[in-house]
Parts: structure tokens; C-alpha cells; sequence
């Protein structure tokens, strides 16, 4: 696993193209996500570092071109389903729960977190194929939401027994 995440970070960071979006992206999402607070009252820090992740969500799934196999069939989105088969799976599986994680800290709203997260997720599958950067998957889309429902439901109990010890 360790491995894949090494190989994950190279590939990101090979292109200068690439590299440059994820710094600049988590640059400016993250001074942006602490305007927000400011303006919406939403605690600071947290709120940076979901703009940071936000943008790193971005960059991991729009740095990777599409597939050749994927661009010979008719089909528009592969259907599948959710699995957790595969360090792919896994990853997908993961990689909205940082973000999801400081979100619900920085706003104290699960729900609306969680809506947002599964919502961008969908944006994200259906705009790869539009943009020629990765393929539409459901089982993407199934695997991003299961993470973003078990990290809201974390950060909403931790937020709890936080707010319950204090």
C-alpha cells in the first residue's frame, strides 16, 4: 500500500504541469477556504486544511489521462459496483475522507458536508470523460461516498464528544 501511495505522489509530481495544479490548487483553495471561515464563522484551521485537500482531490483525479481501452467503447460511464478489491478501490475508498474529515470540524454540518462531498464526486466522474482526464466509473462514485459517509459520521461523533466533554 505504501508503495502505491509512493507511486501516486511521483506520477502527480513527474509532470510540472500537473505538480504546479496541486500546489497552486491547494495554495489558493486553501486561502479561499480561510476567507469562508472568516465570512461564514466556520473554525480556521480546519477550513484550510479541507481547501488544501480539496484541491489535492482535484489534482489526483484529474492528473491521470484516459485510459486507450476506455475511449474504444459506447458506453459513457463504466457501470460497476462498489468493491474494495484493489488498492485503486481502496484509494478511492479514501480519498475523500480528509476532506470530508476537516470540513465537518471547520462547519460542524455533517449532512451538508456529506451532500457536498458525494455531490462533487459525481461532478468529478462525469466531467473526467468530458475532459479526456480519467473515465467515468460508478464504482468510483460508490467508493468516494462510502468514505465521505464513514468520515462525516467520525467527524460528527467526534465533533459530540468533543462539544459534550467541554
Amino acid at each position: 500500500m505504501l508503495d502505491q501511495v509512493r507511486y501516486a505522489v511521483v506520477f502527480v509530481f513527474s509532470d510540472p504541469v500537473t505538480a504546479g495544479g496541486v500546489v497552486v490548487g491547494a495554495v489558493v483553495l486553501g486561502a479561499s477556504a480561510w476567507f469562508a471561515a472568516r465570512r461564514f464563522g466556520w473554525r480556521p484551521v480546519p477550513s484550510v486544511f479541507a481547501g488544501i485537500f480539496l484541491g489535492l482531490v482535484l489534482a489526483l483525479t484529474f492528473s491521470r489521462s484516459q485510459p486507450s481501452w476506455a475511449l474504444v467503447g459506447t458506453e459513457f460511464c463504466l457501470l460497476n459496483g462498489f468493491s474494495l478489491h484493489g488498492v485503486s478501490e481502496l484509494f478511492n475508498a479514501l480519498l475523500f475522507a480528509p476532506l470530508v474529515w476537516c470540513a465537518v470540524l471547520a462547519t460542524r454540518r455533517p449532512l451538508a458536508v456529506l451532500v457536498s462531498a458525494v455531490a462533487s464526486s459525481a461532478v468529478i466522474e462525469v466531467l473526467q470523460p468530458l475532459v479526456g482526464r480519467g473515465m467515468c466509473e460508478t464504482q468510483d462514485l460508490f467508493n468516494n461516498s462510502a468514505g465521505a459517509v464513514v468520515a462525516a459520521g467520525l467527524a460528527a461523533g467526534y465533533v459530540a464528544l468533543r462539544d459534550r466533554m467541554a
